[in-house]
């Protein structure tokens, strides 16, 4: 789980809220280069190891705040409105500025209430140029009146007495912030230029005291129906209750001081002057709602690095894939040569019992030429005298395997001879039989016809 931390810069030190330690960082000056620093020993010293979320918080002294009415409930409007607004009121070019604002709802009636936070982008290059060396970037600016608010809804145990509108007197060591809270929301709020460390000389703290009564009935007026009863002192006022008091007796207004425990183990210990309720606030919750300030430069250093680490998890996963695949056509290689091999050993085995059956086979060929019927020469001498007539007789006979059958013998007449012919070329023994000459004889009283016959 990340950890939550909050940083404040201020003109002399470095405050930090890290894993519900309170830290101060005294700074010799407020250069980038000796920010990161005491920011890298800080966050050192917290504990909060590599895995947090950082969020800055901006000065009250160093925001432009007003409490806005506009007659629309369409947020396009609205912007467009505040735009017009900014040229108009605010004492710089629009370039100039970075502004963010916070919807406290419609009235019910005609008009919606905003709480528009100004400030100079000079404000912002020292904490990009702070950060961005030490490889850290904040998740969002806020505005420190919204911690004190956030620090009041924790600490103070009555909760019953938070549905009411009330004040905040946050007193800081060179500035004062006077909050108005209504309906649990930021309603407005103002600064007072005297802190704990200008107060000292008298003539300060009476000017301290009716800079603080002028401050309440301004907010007053600002929010007509916030009718406020209370007024919670943090920070270093507690020191100035007597102040306070006499301030607030006109207003009719019952003042208390509220403390946690994170604030009070660094009293016990530190420099009573500093405030650290803003931090501490916001270290116990963020809300969605609070003021936050898009600063362009960190917002698009934001983005380079989620495309970075989106890259970086792309080619992790490509790199995964490839091993992976890599790693499957080893396996598939291995077991096709083991196939291979196991193969090879069967072909050896099988070649042994193979040149047995070769011998067999030959035996089979040699004898398959005795054993079939066609091949043999008493199959034609057994057609032969299946069809020879009884008036022909044959005296020789001759068969050989590839020059074919001849045979010779006499007959009475030489019609009988070519009779015999017809028949052996009709018959699918003897067909394409020729008789290649005849001759007359005498055997013995009688006359008889000699013919050779061949058949191919």
């Amino acid at each position: 789980m990340k950890t939550r931390v909050i940083v404040e810069l201020v003109e002399k030190h470095l405050k930090v809220s890290a894993g519900h330690k309170a830290i101060v960082q005294s700074l010799p000056n407020v250069d980038p280069a000796t920010i990161s620093a005491a920011l890298n020993a800080v966050l050192r010293q917290g504990g909060a190891g590599k895995n947090f979320d950082v969020f800055v918080v901006l000065s009250r002294n160093k925001i432009t705040v007003r409490h806005v009415e506009f007659p629309s409930q369409d947020i396009k409007e609205i912007e467009q409105m505040l735009s017009l607004y900014l040229i108009r009121q605010i004492p710089y070019h629009k370039e100039e500025v970075c502004w963010s604002y916070q919807n406290l709802g419609f009235d019910g009636v005609s008009n919606t209430h905003l709480v528009l936070a100004v400030a100079l982008k000079n404000v912002f290059k020292n904490i990009v140029n702070s950060f961005v060396p030490i490889n850290i970037l904040p998740e969002a600016v806020l505005m420190s009146s919204q911690g004190l608010v956030h620090y009041v809804n924790e600490a103070c145990r009555d909760k019953a007495a938070l549905n009411a509108p009330y004040f905040i007197l946050d007193v800081d060591e060179s500035y004062s912030d006077l909050v108005l809270v209504n309906r649990h929301k930021l309603g407005s709020s103002a600064v007072i230029p005297l802190g704990a460390a200008l107060l000292e000389e008298e003539s300060e703290r009476k000017r301290f005291s009716a800079e603080l009564e002028q401050a309440l009935i301004a907010l007053g007026n600002e929010v007509p129906e916030a009718r406020c009863e209370r007024i919670f002192l943090t920070g270093a006022s507690v020191y100035l209750s007597p102040l306070v008091d006499a301030a607030a007796k006109d207003l009719r207004l019952k003042s208390q001081y509220l403390s946690v425990r994170e604030y009070d183990v660094y009293l016990s210990a530190g420099n009573k002057n500093i405030s650290l309720s803003s931090v501490l606030g916001f270290a116990s919750q963020v809300s969605k709602e609070d003021i936050k300030f898009a600063v362009p430069e960190l917002q698009v250093k934001k983005e380079m690095k989620a495309k970075v680490q989106q890259l970086m998890i792309l080619g992790a996963l490509l790199v995964y894939i490839l091993v992976m695949f890599f790693g499957i056509g080893l396996i598939r290689l291995a077991q096709k040569q083991s196939q291979a091999s196991f193969l090879k050993e069967k072909v050896a085995d099988l070649g042994k019992d193979a040149q047995e059956l070769d011998s067999i086979i030959e035996s089979l060929k040699a004898a398959r030429q005795y054993s079939d019927a066609k091949s043999s020469a008493l199959y034609p001498l057994y057609d032969l005298a299946r069809i020879c007539p009884d008036n022909i007789t044959l005296t020789n006979y001759n068969w050989e395997r590839d020059k074919g059958l001849s045979f010779r013998g006499y007959a009475p007449q030489i019609p009988d001879i070519l009779y015999f012919v017809n028949t052996l070329s009709n018959s699918e023994a003897f067909k394409g039989a020729q008789n290649r000459y005849t001759r007359r004889r005498k055997l013995k009283d009688r006359e008889v016809v000699d013919f050779d016959i061949v058949v191919k």
